[in-house]
């Protein structure tokens, strides 16, 4: 699945799969995953655990860059990557946090697989 593709409903899925109830999981199961052998649990474990740091990482980035303007401060604008102005400083942020979370969201495809082929 390449990354343009990542992007779509199907991953934002991805990215609530470890938050969302053991029916919807399995419900979604069928569509995220790959065919495959089942996976053994240890890996799953693993894997739920990545998937679940990876969303963390990503919805923090998301409310981080959104709320950008609340924590900016007068007189650290020397020190900001983008600065010395408010828009130059939350563009660049957004654009490292856009691109991050287009990484994340790639690297889920293959790790919310893995934790769909355990549940069969």
């Amino acid at each position: 699945m390449g990354i343009v593709q990542s992007l779509g409903a199907d991953g934002w899925r991805r990215m609530v799969f470890m938050y969302v109830g053991p029916g919807k999981r399995r419900q979604w199961a069928g569509r995220l995953s790959s065919p495959g052998r089942r996976t053994p649990g240890p890996v799953t474990a693993v894997a739920g655990f990545l998937s679940i740091l990876l969303s963390l990482l990503t919805f923090y980035l998301i409310g981080r860059i959104t709320t950008y303007g609340v924590f900016w401060r007068e007189g650290h604008e020397a020190g900001a990557w983008g600065g010395p102005t408010l828009a130059g400083a939350w563009l660049t942020h957004a654009a490292i946090a856009a691109a991050a979370v287009v990484v994340i969201m790639w690297l889920l495809v293959p790790i919310t697989s893995l934790i769909s082929r355990g549940l069969r």
